[in-house]
């Protein structure tokens, strides 16, 4: 199957979100593949969070594989029959039944250790599925509220900054398609920027001229007085 373009993946990076193994017979994992009602990190310029329900119409339709870092060679269950996904309170639910091979030991071994403890999702989001806004201050939130396909639900060694290149170009289209309201000048009148005085009227080049020989003519005549009044002295 060709890849597609538009599949989006997200790492659940909350510390109170456990992974862990049930024993038995027949070993389970059991985690979160994401999360309800809370915030993301910052994404790159924004941040989002899913909704309650957003992924009841892609569990009725999906071929959800459970994998080991999205590796599709690395395969630990497959809905419905060895992974069995479902939307509780938190968030999405998933419970594999962890085959008995490599991956399967191996993986049931580093979750009990610690050394596997994240969780992740590939999924795609269908035109109108998500909401943008700009809160006054804060960069971009996107509510995602629905889910057309899920990929698949990977648990994760090492969690990888979220491809977050599909969301990004959605951020740009609103962008495109929204004026981002400006913030509205508050300011009391007396506090804005005083207007600046008028200039004074340039002088031209022949009120110079004339404005010199009237300053001329007057230490002329003042020198005048003066030598007057010397001689009668």
């Amino acid at each position: 199957m060709a890849e597609n373009n538009n599949i989006e993946r997200r790492v659940i990076g909350f510390e109170d979100m456990e992974l862990r193994v049930e024993e038995g017979d027949n070993p389970k994992l059991i985690g979160y593949g994401a999360v309800f009602d809370r915030w993301s990190v910052d994404l790159g310029g924004f941040r989002e969070k899913i909704t309650p329900g957003a992924f009841a119409e892609a569990l009725k339709t999906s071929d959800v594989r459970g994998l080991k870092n999205h590796d599709a060679n690395l395969i630990l269950g497959r809905t419905p029959k060895t992974m069995r996904l479902k939307e509780t309170s938190v968030g999405l639910r998933y419970e594999i039944d962890v085959p008995n091979t490599t991956t399967g030991r191996d993986t049931l071994e580093e979750v009990r250790r610690g050394d596997i403890s994240g969780s992740s999702f590939a999924f795609t989001v269908p035109k109108g599925g998500d909401e943008w806004q700009y809160p006054d201050n804060a960069i971009a939130e996107r509510t995602i509220n629905a889910v057309n396909y899920l990929y698949d639900v990977s648990v994760v060694t090492t969690p990888a900054y979220p491809d977050t290149t599909v969301a990004s170009r959605s951020l740009d289209e609103f962008r495109k398609t929204s004026e981002i309201p400006k913030q509205e000048n508050t300011e009391e009148p007396e506090t804005r920027e005083k207007e600046q005085p008028e200039e004074a009227p340039e002088i031209t080049k022949l009120e110079q001229i004339q404005k010199q020989r009237d300053i001329e003519r007057k230490y002329d005549r003042a020198g005048r007085i003066i030598d007057r009044n010397k001689s009668r002295d």
